[in-house]
């Protein structure tokens, strides 16, 4: 991978954990310090952001890290199925106390936990204050068996969205070249930076070759410079490939041997996980769930006017991302 175009320069800590255990185990807690917790959204479906949590869970296992992926696309979750994984249990068993969260998570043969959350369940995409907090209870005890934790969010700018994203001490927007994904990933930066505090955010431009991606992210960089006070840290591209396609109707990893994607995959999710750790944002799971809480009652009291979705708020940043 070439080198890597930052925004700005900002100091972080680089501790990282100790990986002597195998992952995914909820009966021998060891924790020296916070686990590491990773967002990966998107402004626009259909990018690619589901294809990346799960391939970026089973290398991070593979290097030997205690990985848990959340599935928190509520109502619409799919990263069970792109595993071919089945499971009776979802987000919603969590939240009806009917099931505790050791029960919900599935072991993948790839070495990882996931949570599943639950498809066609209208009722879990707008989470109110009190399940937040039962996620908030379960996952902050959750949180003592895993190095890192990675919640592949839905996309758009939906409450649940900003809810999970906003409570991850990094986030990982990913977007492809096409003007739609770009001007969709601007709105998702926008208003998690201005509502919800977010001002750090790692890029990953998928479906497209290097100097396009490099194109592409100036073109985010350029905007935000302009109308927003945050930080982008371009982690890479991923080229479009038929082997990529193939593995996702085949509900199935790519090939450890694909000669294609693997080692372009490989070295971009080493660059990802070795990213230094924020330490303004390393306090825990309660620090960032609870500040997440509190930041969602705040915007109760906002004009939902304030916030950029719609028509014309699309266009007009479509305007100024093509200037």
């Amino acid at each position: 991978m070439n080198d890597v175009s930052t925004q700005h320069n900002m100091n972080a800590s680089s501790e990282s954990p100790s990986h002597d255990n195998q992952p995914g185990s909820l009966q021998e807690p060891r924790r020296i310090i916070s686990p590491r917790v990773i967002s990966i959204s998107s402004g626009k479906g259909g990018v690619g952001k589901t294809f990346m949590s799960v391939h970026l869970a089973a290398h991070a296992a593979k290097s030997g890290q205690r990985v848990l992926l959340i599935d928190a696309d509520l109502g619409l979750a799919n990263v069970d199925v792109m595993l071919g994984i089945q499971s009776e249990s979802t987000m919603r068993n969590l939240l009806t106390g009917s099931a505790p969260l050791r029960d919900l998570i599935v072991h993948c043969p790839q070495g990882f936990d996931v949570l599943p959350g639950g498809s066609g369940l209208y009722e879990l995409t707008n989470l109110n204050v009190s399940e937040q907090q039962t996620i908030l209870d379960s996952l902050r005890e959750a949180g003592e068996h895993y190095d890192l934790i990675l919640i592949d969010t839905a996309a758009g700018i939906g409450d649940n969205v900003l809810y999970f994203a906003s409570a991850a001490e990094s986030a990982l927007v990913v977007l492809t070249p096409d003007p739609t994904s770009l001007t969709d990933a601007y709105a998702l930066i926008k208003v998690l930076s201005q509502q919800r505090g977010v001002r750090r955010f790692m890029v990953l431009i998928n479906q497209t070759d290097e100097i396009d991606g490099h194109i592409t992210f100036k073109r985010l960089l350029s905007v935000t410079d302009r109308y927003l006070d945050v930080y982008l840290d371009y982690v890479g591209h991923v080229p479009q490939h038929p082997s990529a396609r193939k593995a996702i109707q085949q509900q199935r990893l790519l090939n450890d041997n694909d000669p294609a994607l693997r080692p372009h995959l490989d070295r971009l999710f080493d660059h990802i996980l070795n990213r230094p750790r924020d330490a303004s944002r390393s306090g825990g799971l309660q620090f960032f769930w609870e500040h997440t809480l509190s930041a969602g009652l705040d915007d109760d009291d906002q004009d939902a006017s304030n916030v950029p979705v719609g028509q014309g708020g699309s266009m007009q940043t479509t305007q100024r991302l093509s200037s």
